[in-house]
């Protein structure tokens, strides 16, 4: 299958057509930099980089006929550390060579520890403009990846693939269940990419915090919800058991609304532990 992406050494010894083999750049440095020849069915070059590299052979990157650079940063080194400076070094050479950063929680089995993770390790990088896309690796993790790394792609501006909420961290002033209703909100309109709506728990501060939302949904009163548009209130005192089907009604007024995408049939294929985004 055309775009399979495997270790030079696995297509060496079965190939497979159309392949994108993967090599250290360690291993072509050690050959000179010289773009490297290609195992037998291969179509092209994907690079791994772990950070252990001179900053010579970095320097180097840019000048081979590569597809993309997948960085790995070796075991022992600070992941952030290790890609600032391979990054600072493709720029140094003007390089324009794609990177997907790689993050290794082989070993992480809690959900909220590999969330952390790769919010820790990867999305440092992306808010910072450093990277392409990401590949999470969790053998021992049950945690879907594929939502997770678009999530990270899109809490760091990278790629929209469901709607943003905003939401006001509550207080005493909040007039619902903050969380309750945001879930509900979010179970009804998390499916329109490139929407912000945000969920405010009053009128006082709510306008404000919202300013860059696209819809609002704002406590006006006890069990009345107030509806903006961007910065504009638009309907005012709805009740609570209504506002989020109100909501609904008026993100389709404004053509933003698409119809949610059919479930998965049961019995579908499982996400392997490792997924790329």
């Amino acid at each position: 299958p055309t775009g399979v992406f495997a270790d030079a050494a696995a297509l060496e010894a079965a190939p497979v057509a159309g392949a994108v083999a993967v090599m250290d750049l360690a291993a072509i440095a050690e050959g000179g930099m010289e773009q490297p020849e290609l195992p037998a069915g291969a179509l092209r070059l994907a690079v791994r980089v772990d950070g252990t590299e001179s900053d010579e052979a970095l320097l180097g990157l840019g000048g081979l006929d590569a597809v993309l650079a997948f960085m790995q940063p070796a075991k022992g080194l600070s992941s952030v550390h290790a890609s600032r400076r391979v990054f600072e070094m493709l720029a140094r050479s003007e390089a324009d060579t794609s990177v997907i950063l790689v993050g290794d929680f082989d070993e992480v089995t809690d959900s909220d520890a590999l969330t952390i993770g790769v919010g820790m390790d990867l999305g440092a990088l992306l808010v910072d403009g450093l990277g392409d896309g990401v590949m999470v690796n969790a053998a021992a993790s049950s945690v879907d990846l594929r939502p997770l790394s678009f999530a990270v792609l899109q809490g760091s501006r990278m790629r929209n693939t469901k709607t943003e909420f905003v939401s006001c961290p509550s207080c005493g002033r909040t007039l619902f269940d903050l969380q309750t209703v945001t879930a509900e909100i979010a179970a009804k309109t998390g499916h329109l990419p490139g929407v912000a709506i945000a969920v405010m728990g009053c009128i006082v501060n709510g306008p404000g915090e919202m300013a860059d939302a696209d819809f609002g949904y704002v406590g006006g009163a006890p069990g009345k919800i107030d509806l903006y548009v961007g910065k504009e209130v638009v309907q005012r005192a709805i009740p609570m058991e209504e506002a989020c089907d109100a909501l609904v009604e008026l993100i389709k007024e404004h053509d933003r609304w698409v119809d949610p995408p059919e479930a998965e049939e049961e019995g579908a294929a499982q996400v392997p532990a490792e997924a790329t985004a």
